[in-house]
């Protein structure tokens, strides 16, 4: 079973995520609501959702491990993709208040993409 990491910490978005993702099949690793606990986590990750701001940390560290490792990131954030650093432009951003569903579908493609 393929396991998507989730990384979210508003707690209903983070929870919708999270079943969205069950009920698709996948297992879920979270959803966390801090980089340090979602840092463990990291490499059994088929595919990883993730904030950009959580609880007022920066995720891209994780992002760039995640990136390193082959992992496909979809970003689900409320910062527009413009503001987001030019080495990330490559990576989809699903903006907030758009359904996670919308995010978790665009990460879906890219995990069977990656195979």
């Amino acid at each position: 079973m393929r396991t998507i990491l989730i990384v979210e910490d508003e707690y209903f978005i983070a929870d919708d995520c999270a079943a969205l993702a069950r009920q698709a099949g996948y297992h879920v690793v979270g959803p966390f609501a801090s980089i340090d606990e979602a840092r463990p986590h990291a490499s059994a990750a088929s595919g990883a959702l993730i904030d950009i701001n959580v609880n007022g940390t920066s995720s891209y560290r994780l992002i760039d491990t995640l990136i390193a490792m082959g992992t496909p990131v979809t970003l689900y954030t409320g910062y527009d993709a413009s503001t987001l650093p030019k080495k990330y432009a490559h990576l989809p951003v699903v903006t907030k208040p758009r359904g996670c569903g919308e995010a978790l579908g665009i990460l879906c493609k890219q995990m069977s993409v990656a195979g």
